[in-house]
C-alpha cells in the first residue's frame, strides 16, 4: 500500500537525514482524472534547499476546442526541482538579503525558483497537482480524425440560421 500524500514538516525531513519516498497511486484533490495518479516522489532536505524529484502520470478528460467532443488525454510529468528554504529569497524585501541569497544559490549550483519557510511544511499532493496541471495542453485537439465544428444544417450550406436575414441583403 502506498503512503498517503500528506504535508510533511520540513523540520521532520531535516531530522530524517535521508530522502523521503512516496509510491503514488491515488486521486489528487482538484485534478479530475479518470485513473489514479501513479508514480513516485522523492524529497530530501539538503541544508538550504529541498530537493524534490518525481515522475507521475494519469489520464484526464478534455474537451476538443474544434468539435467540442470529450476525449481522454494521458498526461505525465517528470521533474527534478530544488526549493529554497529560507526567509529571504527571490522575493526578498531587503536588496542585501537578496544578493546574499543569490550568492548562496550560485555556490550550491542550484536554480531554485520556489521558496518555502523552513519552519513550514512541504505538501507533496499539491506539488504533484502543480506538475500535472502544467502538462495539460492550452489548446485541446482530439486528434487527426477531428470532425471539426458542427454545422447548423445538413443541406451543405452550413450557415447559422440566425444570420439568414443578413444573407438576404446580398445583391
Amino acid at each position: 500500500m502506498s503512503d498517503p500524500l500528506r504535508p510533511i514538516p520540513i523540520q521532520e525531513l531535516k531530522a530524517l537525514g535521508m530522502a523521503h519516498r512516496w509510491q503514488i497511486e491515488q486521486t489528487i484533490a482538484g485534478l479530475a482524472s479518470l485513473t489514479p495518479v501513479r508514480g513516485q516522489l522523492t524529497v530530501e532536505h539538503q541544508g538550504t534547499v529541498l530537493a524534490v524529484k518525481g515522475q507521475v502520470a494519469t489520464i484526464v478528460t478534455l474537451c476538443c476546442d474544434r468539435c467540442l467532443q470529450h476525449f481522454n488525454h494521458p498526461i505525465q510529468a517528470a521533474a527534478d526541482e530544488s526549493i529554497w528554504l529560507g526567509e529571504a529569497g527571490p522575493g526578498a524585501a531587503d536588496e542585501k538579503e537578496a544578493i546574499q541569497t543569490d550568492a548562496q544559490l550560485l555556490e550550491l549550483d542550484v536554480d531554485a525558483c520556489d521558496q518555502l519557510n523552513p519552519r513550514g511544511s512541504f505538501d507533496p499532493e499539491h506539488w504533484v497537482f502543480e506538475q500535472l496541471t502544467l502538462q495539460i495542453p492550452l489548446v485541446n485537439h482530439c486528434g487527426s480524425d477531428c470532425p471539426g465544428p458542427s454545422t447548423w444544417s445538413s443541406d451543405g450550406r452550413g450557415g447559422d440560421p440566425r444570420w439568414a436575414a443578413l444573407g438576404q441583403l446580398k445583391p
